[in-house]
């Protein structure tokens, strides 16, 4: 374990590049924070480990996996630490990992392992906590994927990150797709597009509802301030509201994808959530 103790080490001001999303994406790598993220990332790949004298002891199993892993592992000091971080509060670890985005076409392929027969398009995803949240409730649901389409923020910006609470390391995810692409590429692989709308010609918890997302189906969740894009609207088999009877005018998008997930897991896994 080599040491890092000068915050004006080239070491530092590259880690703290992979905060600017140009830089990730010349590199291939961003990163997370924490030991919980850490632990996440070690289940797909780390590169660099960069750890306090105090962090090293209370996660020595952490370090020791990166390490037999073969990610380089840096103990740091806390001045060091702090100047690579986006957070104040790092908890004694940092990593840098490889891009976790995959193609559209590989995104789709390994959603076919997931459980439940269903991916979520964030459309224009412009909101960081919103994003990592969507992805945190797919990934507890098993939903098959996350395609986020070109305009959307990215899912390795470091609030994505940290609202994924390590789900980003867990269900695939394709990014910058564009809208004619991902219309193309969902009806190729027969899913049925449902665009969640206010106005919706159907509605959650009917049986027309059930019907439709008994099978394969691809929710497209929209920009909170500009709704679905009107190609992917245009382009949907399905519209399908959320029933409200609240003063509450509309939900957020993280909000609504939630209750239409779980509304997917219903209809296509009724046996999973019966009381025992």
């Amino acid at each position: 374990m080599a040491d890092l103790t000068s915050t004006r080490s080239p070491r530092v001001a590259e880690v703290r590049r992979l905060h600017d999303r140009r830089h990730r994406a010349q590199r291939g790598a961003f990163v997370v924070e924490g030991p919980q993220a850490v632990e996440a990332a070690l289940t797909s790949a780390v590169h660099e480990l960069y750890v306090t004298t105090d962090a090293a002891r209370r996660h020595a199993a952490l370090v020791e996996q990166a390490k037999t892993q073969g990610a380089e592992v840096y103990t740091v000091t806390d001045d060091v630490l702090a100047a690579m971080a986006q957070t104040r509060q790092p908890q004694g670890l940092i990593a840098v990992c490889p891009l976790v985005a995959l193609a559209l076409d590989e995104t789709l392929a390994a959603a076919r392992q997931r459980p439940l027969r269903c991916v979520v398009v964030l459309d224009r995803a412009n909101d960081p906590g919103n994003a990592g949240t969507v992805i945190r409730t797919a990934d507890a649901l098993g939903v098959g994927a996350v395609i986020l389409t070109d305009g959307s923020v990215d899912p390795h910006n470091g609030k994505v990150v940290r609202s994924t609470a390590g789900s980003i390391f867990h269900i695939p995810i394709a990014v910058d797709v564009t809208v004619e692409s991902t219309i193309a590429a969902l009806t190729a692989a027969g899913y049925v597009l449902v665009a969640a709308d206010a106005r919706g010609s159907v509605c959650l918890g009917t049986m027309g509802a059930e019907a439709v997302l008994s099978g394969p189906v691809a929710w497209v969740i929209g920009n909170e301030a500009h709704g679905v894009h009107e190609d992917l609207r245009a382009a949907a088999h399905e519209t399908v509201s959320i029933p409200m009877s609240g003063g509450a005018e509309s939900l957020n998008m993280a909000a609504a994808a939630a209750i239409c997930l779980y509304s997917t897991r219903l209809a296509q896994h009724p046996d999973a959530v019966s009381p025992a």
